[in-house]
């Protein structure tokens, strides 16, 4: 009896857990962690999987002094610019997510993170996380347990549309965290898939919460190819968002590309350093 009351107040204790933010939506996780075995788990340490993905990536500038605040002691902001930061935003639309090889279906992502140097010298690219969101409930409650800024979030969008030959308009809409959403929209050229592939490439994403230390979230993404996003604005429908940025839109001048990815294999560690 003890045991059967405990699996089944677990998966409200686990949104519990990783809500209470008077935001709609986390309650709606409570049905789907129940459907799986990994609810059972109490293990910080966790991996998930990303396949067969349709994805845009930005990197653009914010203002060095709105930024910075925002990433804690122990890590080095990149000023790539006089007072200026790296910001990237990153939407995935993938055929299928999965944690540690629960509940696998298809699912959309997104993060907000700040370019940073790599705290343990490893990884292609490194980036101080400040948003994650997801359609996958359980990905969005084990980050959440961690004390990453992560929501689930079930009203996410990634469309293409109006496609025409390689030409296309993309239009994303990250409507949580609430201060921190965002929409994508623009023209694009769409990846040739019959092209080759760029090598293995590791995108680090960190977050410092008070009862795990530092979390790496380790992107390890395999056959990616690039297309071309030049076009493609970010407007900041958060207010929170528009304070960081200094503007309600940010335009990507360094790298703005639609994307087309076979895998990604995410290994999330606690303690990381």
């Amino acid at each position: 009896m003890r045991k059967s009351t405990f699996l089944t107040a677990f998966p409200l204790m686990l949104v519990t857990a990783c809500g209470s933010t008077g935001e709609p939506g986390d309650e709606e996780a409570a049905p789907e962690i129940a459907a799986s075995q990994e609810a059972t788990s109490v293990s910080p340490d966790f991996a998930a999987r990303y396949l067969d993905c349709e994805e845009f990536a930005g990197v653009g500038l914010a203002p060095f002094a709105s930024v910075a605040p925002l990433v804690p002691d122990g890590y080095i902001v990149i000023e790539a610019a006089p007072g200026m930061a790296i910001v990237v935003a990153q939407s995935a639309d993938c055929a299928e997510i999965s944690v540690n090889g629960h509940l696998p279906r298809p699912g959309i992502f997104a993060q907000l993170g700040v370019g940073v140097v790599p705290p343990t010298g490893a990884g292609d690219r490194n980036f101080y996380q400040i948003a994650f969101a997801t359609t996958h409930p359980l990905l969005a409650a084990r980050l959440r347990l961690l004390g990453v800024n992560a929501r689930y979030t079930p009203f996410m969008s990634y469309e293409i549309t109006n496609i025409s030959g390689s030409q296309a308009d993309l239009a994303i809409s990250v409507p949580r965290p609430l201060g921190l959403a965002f929409d994508l929209d623009g023209p694009i050229t769409l990846p040739d898939p019959s092209t080759p592939s760029n090598p293995l490439t590791t995108f680090n994403y960190w977050h410092q919460s008070a009862s795990h230390g530092n979390i790496l979230q380790e992107n390890a993404v395999t056959g990616i190819r690039l297309g071309e996003g030049s076009g493609v604005t970010l407007t900041a429908v958060g207010d929170d968002l528009e304070a960081i940025l200094g503007s309600p839109t940010l335009s990507f001048p360094f790298f703005s590309s639609p994307e087309l990815f076979d895998e990604a294999v995410v290994t999330v560690q606690t303690d990381a350093f």
